[in-house]
């Protein structure tokens, strides 16, 4: 039985192309899209069982970008769902008729790593497989490994406390 979501605000879906023009203005050219056949890839995640069109996708660039359209959603009552890679198969980043699908694939560069401490500071939209490619030449990668490692983004890893094989020696 796929999930029962929270009926639209149809509200929100009445103001469905103003919304359109004010994040076009947050993010010009390609970053707002709202022609149905391209939302058909953001209809659902790894959980496929689940299929909604979401009322828009914002493909933001920058910091100040995804801050200027969370304040616009915040101030307009918008929903917003995060979304990195798209693999999740808990329900993680399921659309909503009447929000925003916030793609943060475009953040996707290791901004630094620190050896000693084994840490990385990462944008949310980095790869498993990536964070593992930016340290293995140290002997190191990046424990936690879905399935999906290739696409999956840490941002969902962390949202989602995704594990993989190896939470069994080290835990998600």
């Amino acid at each position: 039985m796929p999930p029962v979501m929270p009926a639209p605000d149809r509200a929100v879906l009445s103001r469905r192309a103003e919304i359109a023009r004010a994040l076009q203005a947050i993010v010009p050219g390609e970053g707002v899209i709202t022609a149905e056949d391209e939302l058909r890839a953001y209809e659902s995640d790894g959980l496929a069982a689940y299929k909604q069109l979401p009322m828009l996708v914002v493909l933001p660039s920058t910091v100040d970008q995804v801050s200027r359209i969370l304040k616009y959603c915040h101030e307009h009552k918008i929903k917003v769902v995060p979304r990195g890679g798209g693999t999740s198969l808990s329900g993680g980043s399921l659309p909503l008729e009447d929000g925003i699908v916030l793609a943060m694939g475009k953040f996707n560069r290791v901004l630094a790593i620190d050896y000693e401490n084994r840490c990385a500071v990462v944008q949310p939209g980095v790869t498993n497989l990536g964070i593992t490619n930016a340290v293995q030449h140290e002997g190191l990668y990046y424990a936690p490994d879905p399935s999906s490692q290739i696409a999956c983004s840490i941002g969902g890893n962390v949202a989602e406390n995704s594990g993989g094989v190896h939470w069994l020696t080290y835990g998600v």
